[in-house]
């Protein structure tokens, strides 16, 4: 009797086409990848099976703060090479690696406007900021002694890749949020938000450390280490503010597809499954100039995005003498931390007000791009400003004591400024109010010695109203 098709035995019922031809084809050609690399090698080494996936979320551990920073630098002392070159990853990683690749994570370190500014900081310094200001920007260099000297003249490949995969994929815990506080384990596992995924060629395990903002907070949290000065403090805005208290991370709004919380549906691998969100790695923020420069379409065109989402304009008007008393509410809408952020002393974030009355003649500026594309010096700036150890203001932050000034708009919050606006007789006149936005100001573009550096102001946010 003919056996019928439910009782065929298991293994000679036919296979679908994708496990009979086109997924052995895939496992194959991968291992043919990995076999080809100049570094296979040395992966090889570790990944013959010393290190198992461990079980368990990777959280912050509650006596993590008591290492101190020498212990936490004896930890994070590895070999050369101890780290995968992300060129690695892009085999079956294409889609996140192709948004890294253009990213400033990918060009922490070979940024052409940190460069001049950090080997100025370690010539002012004696060296004292090389490793500070390095690790955030080279951390596989710091952590696998080839950084320093300043100039990267040791660096290997991997090391001139700024913030790359195995880096950030490697962390296993956050110490404490602040001055690159983490602590590193570069191996077999590579850790992320899932832990469901399976690899050929590594192990996969889910790190609860990789879906909080205390993770961004280990390089996006930074104060002196002697004068204990506030140097960018992105993370604390976020964590004393309303999106910590609703739950929205940094990784919801910088890990999505544009402004705000959203989704970015596909797969992470090239045999992964589909998945309703894959993080993206483009991590924009405002740095339209970097990506221009660099003719990143796409990456500038994101920047703007998020400027432009951050903020709005209200105004409001008020008979006075001699005029009208214009005052314009600058709001933070769209942004989890203050604005603006990250090295905001040397950022701008300004208000620019015309009045012209109805035959066109202008009758009131303020804030206006001067001729040497500086900004006028009468100008209401949103940033932050140092003082150093004589008390007097400065820019550079290795040699900060304290913030001097400190205007900036926290989240779900605003500022107002008013701005007394001649109006004369009975026509009518037009102000039109911009919220400008530049990732250096002018000066700073001016120190870094790049000839032909015009910083460009971004337009965030811009009202018009009608005067009477």
């Amino acid at each position: 009797m003919k056996n019928k098709p439910e009782n065929i035995p298991p293994m000679t019922k036919k296979q679908p086409l994708f496990r009979r031809i086109i997924l052995p084809v895939v496992i194959a050609w991968l291992f043919a990848f990995f076999i080809a690399s100049p570094d296979y090698d040395r992966s090889a080494a570790y990944s013959a099976g010393q290190e198992q996936a461990k079980s368990g979320g990777n959280s912050v551990e509650a006596d993590s703060t008591d290492l101190s920073n020498r212990e936490i630098e004896e930890i994070n002392t590895f070999e050369p090479g101890a780290f995968e070159n992300p060129n690695r990853c892009a085999g079956c990683h294409r889609e996140i690696y192709e948004a890294w690749n253009k990213s400033k994570h990918r060009f922490a370190w070979e940024d052409p406007f940190y460069q001049p500014d950090y080997l100025k900081a370690s010539r002012e310094t004696g060296g004292a900021t090389d490793v500070f200001c390095g690790e955030c920007h080279a951390p596989i260099a710091r952590r696998t002694g080839l950084l320093p000297p300043p100039d990267g003249s040791r660096f290997d490949e991997t090391s001139t890749k700024g913030v790359s995969c195995d880096y950030c994929h490697t962390v296993k815990e956050i110490v404490e949020p602040v001055n690159v506080k983490n602590i590193s384990d570069p191996g077999r596992v590579k850790r992320g938000p899932r832990g469901d995924g399976r690899s050929p060629y590594h192990e996969v395990q889910y790190s609860a450390i990789h879906t909080d903002p205390a993770f961004c907070g280990a390089c996006h949290n930074v104060t002196h280490p002697s004068s204990g000065a506030v140097v960018i403090d992105t993370y604390n805005d976020w964590k004393k503010g309303p999106y910590a208290r609703e739950g929205i991370r940094c990784q919801d709004c910088h890990m999505t597809p544009g402004p705000g919380v959203k989704k970015n549906p596909g797969k992470s691998s090239v045999m992964g499954e589909e998945r309703d969100h894959v993080a993206t790695h483009f991590f924009p923020g405002g740095s339209v100039l970097f990506h221009e420069r660099d003719d990143n379409e796409q990456q500038a065109a994101l920047a703007r995005e998020m400027l432009e989402a951050a903020a709005a304009l209200e105004t409001e008007t008020t008979p006075a003498a001699g005029g009208v008393a214009l005052l314009v509410r600058i709001k933070n809408v769209g942004a989890g931390h203050k604005i603006p952020t990250g090295v905001t002393y040397i950022r701008q974030m300004w208000l620019e007000v015309t009045a012209t009355s109805d035959t066109g003649e202008v009758v009131f500026t303020s804030g206006h791009v001067l001729e040497d594309n500086r900004i006028d010096p009468e100008a209401v700036v949103y940033q932050t400003v140092f003082k150093d150890a004589q008390g007097n203001l400065t820019p550079k932050s290795w040699i900060a004591e304290e913030i001097a000034y400190d205007r900036r708009i926290p989240p779900k919050s605003y500022d107002e400024q008013t701005f007394d606006i001649p109006v004369a007789g009975n026509g009518k006149h037009r102000v039109t109010v911009r919220l400008l936005y530049r990732s250096m100001s002018q000066e700073a573009a001016d120190a870094l010695g790049i000839e032909g550096l015009d910083v460009p102001a971004v337009e965030m946010a811009r009202a018009e109203r009608t005067l009477n």
